[in-house]
């Protein structure tokens, strides 16, 4: 028993500094989410183009739902002409949009799936810092989003392509579309914040959390 005691002893200085040498494992945004099959294309008979337009008018809709623009906007308008034009072409728009409404529950699952082998994990993600609010010190949280304008100029990203990011000491952001680098404990713990827009607000829901412990600059 003596000698268990003297051995676990002699252990804990390198148990001890190979806990603190613990070194972040680099993520991409692809390892947020889980393998998973993907879904059978459900217009088959639609050409790439059409393909576009229609996600446009699911994206103009879904932007109108969540207050990020005005059904009396330009943008707004825009889903008409293409619902039009649609028509025009002799498809039923009314079906193709309950069909993808349809494929989109079922995607909505998906993006809210989260990988669970993460909770917990020391990571490094690059990204780009989006504020929840300004403050002159710096921020304290934020969103941090895999590609620039998210949120601003283009509907959400998934849940799971989303992280809000807890800093304990303010961080100055100088640039908000220059990318960063986040270090710290990511959690599979989702939350749901408002985010500020110049003729509103609008719920933002994400799949992890990190309690950042370094912001730096990108660096490639």
């Amino acid at each position: 028993m003596r000698f268990v005691l003297i051995f676990v002893l002699a252990l804990m200085p390198a148990m001890i500094s190979a806990k603190a040498a613990e070194s972040p494992r680099s993520l991409e945004w692809e390892n947020l989410m889980p393998e998973i099959a993907p879904l059978p294309d459900p217009f088959p008979k639609l050409t790439a183009d059409e393909k576009l337009e229609l996600q446009a008018i699911i994206g103009i809709r879904r932007q109108a739902e969540l207050g990020m623009t005005s059904k009396v906007s330009p943008t707004y308008e825009l889903s008409v002409e293409l619902q039009h034009k649609f028509r025009q072409a002799g498809h039923d728009i009314d079906r193709l949009l309950a069909k993808a409404m349809e494929l989109t529950e079922k995607s909505k699952i998906l993006d809210e799936t989260v990988v669970d082998n993460l909770d917990g994990q020391l990571v490094k993600i690059p990204g780009y810092a989006l504020p929840l609010e300004f403050v002159e010190t710096g921020v304290t949280d934020f969103l941090l989003v895999p590609y620039l304008g998210a949120c601003i100029h283009t509907p959400p990203p998934p849940p799971n392509q989303m992280v809000f990011v807890r800093l304990t000491e303010a961080y100055k952001i100088d640039d908000v579309y220059a990318p960063v680098f986040i270090t710290g404990r990511i959690r599979t713990q989702g939350t749901t914040k408002s985010l500020s827009y110049v003729d509103g607000q609008a719920k933002i829901s994400t799949g992890y959390t990190i309690d950042a412990i370094l912001v730096e600059p990108y660096v490639e």
